[in-house]
């Protein structure tokens, strides 16, 4: 190949790689109008294409715990582009990454005048006071609060040399400051191993007043050219030394990734107390508040602790934050659903209309409620099918903000329908459209109990069974779903009238528990009544016995579903096997959908 035409095989390669650098979300916040001077705090965040994201503005006014600021937006190839925001002023920052700091997570930029700094859009904390010393060195204390008034939650005391030497910290994070002596000075971003220099308008030149640290995510860096050197020869070197670098650096990661995990494997859940150079620097700074000790010195005893590392595991969960949207672009506008665990509003995110899932506000403070709609949303993010909802994000500015955008179902649900046909003396008994809805919900099932593992939804009743104005039906509601591992637990389902006898007596189940749920649906499609209505069981004073007794009625054979309503013969023969006591006796998804098909032809006959 001749010199010319490899030169521009190389040089396009490299435009190529330019544009697929990935780019980042990067907002200022001030507490002046204008935006002007250095702002307080900065948070980054990856964001794929944000630019064709509409989600940039300039300077508007943003409410924080009841006081205004106002932020900026921008997007960024550069995560540390913002260092030239600060100027001579003195700034923390600290970085998150995942498991060997390969994938840049979030940054964090705090102003170092070691005064409360407010922090917005963090998962786990809302104020923190940063400190940098004239060795480099620095302190972070951050707190539960948004006045740094609380015990101090997590603290981190680095040494300068771990800051100069830009170390990775517990696998996952990395810290950068400006010392107290260079601001009267050359501005040093401390802790970075390539520098830039930058002028206000972003191009690079020589300057002794403003040194920016530019090692960005994907490990390219950028250096500035002499004004004697010609044009060609200079983009000539800067191509050979890129493609170096390139391979140097893939040759550097692949060494490191390969490193990280043997030292994984000889230590993978504790850091020591004192790991180059940082002293007592505790927990991942997106896990809530409430899975960390309060006072430092007993992080090391409470890093194992059940429930803080189940939840901190979720928050660094790549698929939670993968499917992570700005909190601010969400707006809530009408309730439309509450119950004992959460409530549902309609909502828009994008000018496009969702239901907005929360906790009630009495429980976003509780660990295990959080614990639990984290693990509800991981497993919607991973479920795709035209008969279950999609989840389109989800949210939070805090750990007690968290709110999941699902898939807004226009029609309401099954239970509200029926309940409309009882008020209105519709016919019941077996139609073509309510075995359609049996047939969508098969479909569902047939979906996740064909995955592995398979997936148990464990709470399948009417009122989680979403509709379209065209009756077309979608499985909604995985709160207490779980995959199935020969499970005996029945924490989370409650005393629902559509659970299996074997789940309700605590007895090992599988994807056979959801047949019998969905037998119990199929009754009160045939009647349109609530389930075992019709047996209107009572104690002996005349009152409706509790949901418990009639369970236990149910399981002991003594009361069952109500198919006799009319309609084809198939359809309540089915429905009676679906809820058959032994669960061998019932059909499985597939089977139960087989049936409904057959039975739809045949009416349409």
């Amino acid at each position: 190949m001749p010199p010319a035409t490899a030169f521009l095989a190389v040089l396009a390669l490299l435009q190529a790689s330019e544009a697929a650098v990935p780019t980042y979300l990067q907002t200022a916040y001030w507490e002046n109008s204008d935006c002007s001077g250095t702002p307080f705090y900065i948070n980054i965040i990856p964001e794929a294409n944000c630019e064709q994201t509409s989600v940039m503005y300039t300077c508007l006014p943003y409410i924080f715990d009841g006081s205004q600021y106002y932020r900026a937006t921008t997007c960024v190839a550069d995560t540390h582009k913002w260092i030239k925001s600060y100027n001579m002023s003195r700034f923390l920052a600290m970085e998150q990454f995942s498991a060997g700091c390969d994938e840049y997570l979030e940054g964090n930029v705090l102003l170092a005048n070691d005064s409360c700094v407010k922090i917005m859009n963090s998962t786990s904390y809302r104020s923190g006071i940063a400190n940098v010393g004239n060795d480099a060195s620095m302190s972070l204390k951050i707190f539960a609060d948004n006045a740094c008034t609380t015990a101090e939650a997590m603290e981190f005391l680095i040494e300068g040399a771990a800051v100069n030497n830009n170390l990775c910290y517990d696998g996952q994070y990395k810290f950068y400051s400006q010392s107290a002596s260079n601001v009267n000075g050359t501005t040093n971003a401390r802790g970075v191993e390539t520098r830039i220099l930058y002028s206000s308008s972003g191009s690079i030149e020589d300057s002794n007043n403003l040194t920016s640290a530019t090692t960005i995510s994907t490990g390219s860096s950028y250096t500035s050219t002499k004004s004697g050197v010609g044009k060609s020869t200079s983009i000539v070197i800067v191509v050979v030394a890129l493609v170096v670098t390139v391979a140097a650096c893939c040759l550097f990661f692949w060494c490191r990734r390969r490193s990280t995990r043997n030292r994984q494997e000889v230590n993978s859940s504790t850091a020591p107390s004192d790991v180059g150079g940082f002293v007592n620097a505790v927990l991942a700074m997106e896990i809530p508040m409430e899975t960390r000790p309060t006072n430092v010195s007993s992080v090391e005893s409470n890093r194992d602790g059940g429930e803080g590392e189940e939840e901190s595991a979720l928050w660094r969960n790549e698929v939670i934050l993968g499917a992570r949207v700005p909190r601010e672009k969400v707006v809530a506008k009408r309730l439309i659903s509450r119950g004992g665990y959460g409530e549902v509003y309609v909502g828009a995110y994008n000018r496009r209309r969702v239901a907005l899932k929360m906790l009630l506000p009495e429980t976003r403070k509780s660990k295990a409620h959080r614990i639990s709609f984290l693990a509800e949303m991981k497993l919607m993010a991973t479920l795709e099918h035209p008969r279950i909802v999609r989840l389109i994000g989800i949210a939070w500015d805090s750990p007690n903000d968290l709110c999941g955008l699902i898939e807004f179902i226009p029609g309401g649900d099954l239970r509200a329908l029926l309940n409309k046909y009882a008020e209105a003396h519709r016919p019941i008994g077996f139609t073509y459209e309510k075995a359609k809805i049996a047939s969508h919900v098969a479909h569902a099932l047939t979906y996740l109990h064909s995955l592995i593992p398979a997936v148990i939804h464990r709470d399948l009743k009417s009122k989680n069974i979403l509709l379209t104005h065209e009756l077309d039906a979608k499985l909604t509601d995985f709160g207490v779903s779980r995959e199935h591992v020969d499970r005996t637990m029945t924490a989370g389902v409650g005393t629902s009238l559509w659970i299996s006898p074997e789940v309700m007596m605590g007895e090992r189940y599988d994807d056979k528990a959801d047949i019998f749920s969905l037998g119990v649906v199929l009754s009160e499609l045939n009647t349109h009544a609530m389930p075992y209505a019709h047996a209107k069981p009572r104690d002996s004073s005349g009152d409706r016995l509790p949901d418990t007794a009639i369970l236990q009625l149910v399981a002991g054979g003594k009361l069952r579903a109500d198919f006799s309503q009319g309609g084809p013969e198939a359809l309540m023969q089915l429905g009676l096997a679906c809820v058959a006591l032994d669960p061998k006796d019932r059909p499985t998804a597939p089977e139960v959908l087989y049936r409904l098909q057959k039975a739809m032809r045949e009416m349409t006959t």
